[in-house]
């Protein structure tokens, strides 16, 4: 006769801790009641928002009659659901699809209680609010595109099965790392550009709303294989490992102490260091070249070449330009390139970064600050003036092409070497406690400036307005670089 006791199973695990913390309650009806006040306060307020933003979008959208217009219009949603599973693919790379705490690590995980059970709550609610994150804003897309409802909910139902089908290739990435489908996130975000490539070739020009109820065919397609991927990588749950559930909460933790201070630079700060953690070792080398801030420039170039990836993110955001011109944006194409360049060069920038944020570093340098800044924007600055002359065929006039590179540069430039928030000002008081007035800038650092560079742009779109923007660039660049 067997005297083992056997494991407890999640169920039971669960239903402890249940007890546990019903037993443990503190807060009191009156709290609880606000709190739900508060939530349907909010949910009421951002709804009738959207349903705000979603109306005069359809009314704006249709004054859209040219043919190139008409094209990218009813091709919108199915971009937008490309561009979103891109997104949500990127994500899933980074934080990981399932994640456990370093607690629930410790005392559960490490225990003879079957780990893929445990998972299986946390698995499924994600692949629901998952298919529930893609349906919804695909069909407010195509309702707003002026697909007729029966596409439009063809639509809907296929982003619904596309979403839980790239977290369960994510979720078997993450418990087989050398599976295929570890190029889940490569493949949607390839998908997603050339998607916009075709529009910006004119291949969506002669296009129109469908209104076929053959389109209901797509997710009659999709449900058997999003349903084969979600089974397989529910049998794989069992097979994940600990640090790998960790490192994703750990993560999170990080961006989210980042974020609630505002500070953008900081959460990617935490980006970089999770990933760097990732790759474990590099080899060191020796900078040949010259000295002085110069060293920075081939610092630089070391960096390129153990991460090449880095040039094709500006290489890439090129392409939005050209659909953006294909829609008929005109001058908006420089505010919206400003902040696509400003996005994709901010891995260039780890140098002037560290520089900003390490004042010790940069006196054991030993020469000025704005030189060493000099020398630190020197490959930025090439690799943004090249991508402002590649959007250069989609803009009203040739003098937006430098306009849009100086000013991409003088948006990451403000939000690399921004300091910090001074806790020690000024102080104001607010749900969340006092707070100092300089942090609410950090919201939209970077986004000022890049907002302030394309003014003259949108007014004037000409040789003026480009000169105007250009020595707006030069001037913030000249304070944010000569600023102790």
């Amino acid at each position: 006769m067997s005297t083992e006791t056997p494991p407890p199973t999640p169920a039971e695990i669960r239903g402890l801790i249940r007890e546990w913390r019903r037993g443990h309650v503190t807060a009191p009806w009156g709290e609880v009641l606000y709190q739900a006040y508060l939530a349907l306060l909010t949910v009421l307020i951002y709804g009738s928002g959207l349903v705000s933003a979603v109306v005069n979008a359809g009314q704006a959208v249709e004054g859209c009659t040219t043919g190139p217009c008409v094209g990218t219009r009813a091709a919108g949603p199915v971009l937008l659901v490309l561009i979103w599973l891109a997104l949500g693919a990127a994500a899933l790379r980074l934080l990981g699809p399932l994640m456990a705490s370093p607690a629930t690590s410790a005392l559960v995980l490490s225990t003879p209680v079957d780990r893929g059970r445990w998972l299986g709550r946390q698995y499924a609610t994600v692949l629901t609010l998952g298919a529930l994150a893609a349906a919804v804003p695909a069909l407010l897309a195509a309702v707003t595109a002026g697909w007729p409802l029966l596409t439009g909910g063809a639509l809907a139902l296929a982003a619904a099965l596309l979403a839980p089908a790239t977290y369960a290739a994510g979720t078997v990435a993450q418990a087989r790392p050398g599976s295929a489908s570890r190029m889940v996130g490569p493949v949607t975000a390839l998908v997603a550009l050339a998607a916009v490539a075709a529009v910006a070739a004119g291949v969506t020009a002669r296009l129109t709303p469908p209104a076929d109820a053959r389109w209901w065919l797509v997710p009659a397609v999709l449900a058997p294989v999003t349903a084969g991927a979600a089974v397989l990588a529910r049998r794989r749950l069992g097979d994940l490992r600990r640090r790998d559930l960790t490192r994703g909460h750990g993560l999170a933790n990080g961006l989210s102490g980042a974020l609630a201070g505002m500070d953008t630079a900081l959460a990617y700060d935490v980006v970089l260091q999770h990933t760097s953690s990732q790759r474990a070792v590099v080899r060191a080398r020796r900078l040949r070249g010259p000295r002085g801030p110069l060293a920075l420039v081939t610092a630089d170039l070391v960096r390129l070449r153990r991460a090449p990836l880095r040039v094709l993110a500006p290489t890439a955001a090129v392409v939005p330009a050209y659909a953006l011109a294909e829609a008929g944006a005109g001058a908006l194409v420089v505010p919206v390139m400003v902040v696509l360049g400003f996005g994709a060069a901010i891995p260039l920038g780890a140098g002037l970064r560290v520089l900003s944020r390490s004042s010790s570093l940069a006196r054991l340098l030993g020469t000025s600050s704005w030189q060493l800044r000099l020398g630190a924007l020197v490959v930025p600055t090439v690799l943004l003036m090249a991508y402002g002359l590649g959007c250069l065929w989609a803009l009203p006039h040739p003098l937006l092409a430098p306009a849009i590179g100086l000013g991409a540069l003088a948006t990451l430039t403000r939000w690399l070497v921004a300091p910090p928030p001074d806790y020690a000002s000024a102080m104001v008081s607010t749900p969340m406690g006092a707070m100092p007035v300089s942090l609410f800038g950090n919201a939209v650092r970077g986004f000022d400036i890049a907002g302030l560079v394309s003014i003259p742009a949108l007014f004037a779109p000409d040789a003026l307005g480009a000169t105007v923007s250009m020595a707006i660039s030069v001037v913030t660049l000249g304070v944010l670089l000569g600023r102790r």
